[in-house]
């Protein structure tokens, strides 16, 4: 039933490291990572299992604030805490994305910590270094950080990975993104039948356990997507900084909303496109990750810009949410012109500016999106 295999998927997105400690605590190779910019692909041709890693906007970061500086954002400050603390330690190998400017902060810090304090015991760190930037040299800077990444995975696995496996790799995970397309479709249908804050779940899940059983949970969905519920209420999107837990979407939903669509490191953005299997394996992951990983590196701009008009437009948005951390660099520079080119089509957005990862405001969040959903309304 489709309740069963939601709650299957709630499950795992809750207790999202479970099923990698399992597996540790067999003898398997886990290797944890950092944001949907590392290719998952590889480490499932290596043999091994792959898990996102996440902060906790529920626990605190004395550890970590002894060392890093205030202005870190909240999300990048869990997780270094996390990383003192041991709690990755059952993990063989951790992978770091340059796509932002705090995961690189990130690895200069955890590596300075390993040269002053050696007590500090966590898992190997690696960067894979992934640059956006739209031109032919940039790709093959990124090719030649492809080859290196699956060196060390050879290296921390014990064998050679084999074209076939990256190639039978590809087309498992994109099947997986084919997957979560489908039941992405449902919180397209006028009236929705799936909730923003379940969505969120069902895609981060995909990321905690078995690729295999993800999908086959999400086939068992939609084998019984009839039994879905029209919601109502306005259609809106969400746009921003990195949202690692459903906090924000169960408050704008319990408000009387409905999330149609979202723009952000954990949102459907992550199985818009597919790598290439009609290519060379190698070349398809470079092209994929290349251009096609989203990340606020993400360049040129401009095409970031129409990739979430066009979303805004196919999801029939009738309003958007702009959330932005507290310490965030970045994405407010965005800001404005994309509320500009909402602003022309007619769309109200809300600005929800210097977010607490850890202790947001829920009362202040509350009441402005309450009253921008009344206007909606009106």
């Amino acid at each position: 039933m489709t309740k069963s295999a939601i709650d299957e998927l709630k499950a795992s997105y809750i207790s999202r490291e479970q099923q990698a400690r399992a597996r540790h605590a067999r003898g398997e190779k886990v290797i944890g990572y950092f944001s949907w910019n590392v290719p998952e692909e590889l480490i499932l041709a290596a043999g091994m299992f792959p898990v996102q890693l996440s902060g906790s906007p529920d626990e605190t970061t004395e550890l970590g604030d002894q060392y890093m500086e205030d202005f870190f954002d909240g999300y990048i400050r869990s997780i270094f805490n996390r990383m003192l603390t041991g709690h990755f330690n059952f993990v063989d190998l951790i992978v770091i994305p340059r796509t932002t400017e705090s995961y690189l902060q990130l690895y200069y810090f955890l590596q300075e910590i390993e040269r002053l304090k050696p007590e500090h015991e966590f898992p190997e760190l690696y960067l894979f270094d992934l640059l956006q930037t739209n031109n032919w040299l940039t790709g093959r800077y990124v090719r030649g950080r492809m080859d290196d990444f699956k060196q060390k995975l050879e290296q921390v696995s014990g064998k050679l990975i084999e074209q076939a496996a990256v190639t039978n790799a590809i087309k498992t995970v994109n099947r997986n993104r084919a997957l979560l397309s489908q039941v992405n479709a449902f919180r397209r249908e006028i009236p929705p039948k799936l909730s923003g804050s379940d969505l969120m779940r069902v895609t981060g899940a995909s990321t905690f356990i078995e690729k295999s059983t993800h999908s086959q949970r999400l086939e068992n969905l939609l084998d019984h997507a009839d039994q879905l519920k029209p919601l109502s209420g306005p259609r809106l999107m969400v746009k921003g900084s990195p949202l690692d837990n459903t906090a924000l979407y169960e408050l704008i939903e319990a408000c009387g909303a409905v999330i149609v669509a979202d723009d952000h490191a954990w949102s459907e953005r992550v199985f818009e496109h597919q790598v290439r299997e009609d290519f060379d394996a190698m070349e398809a992951l470079t092209e994929h990750y290349h251009l096609h990983s989203p990340s606020p590196r993400q360049f040129p701009q401009a095409r970031q810009d129409e990739i979430f008009m066009n979303i805004v437009e196919q999801a029939k948005v009738e309003g958007v949410i702009f959330y932005i951390e507290e310490y965030d660099d970045t994405l407010g520079w965005d800001y404005p012109g994309q509320k500009k080119m909402l602003d022309a089509k007619g769309i109200p957005s809300l600005y929800l500016k210097k977010q607490s990862y850890r202790q947001p405001d829920e009362v202040t969040q509350k009441v402005a999106v309450t009253a921008f959903i009344s206007s909606l309304k009106q």
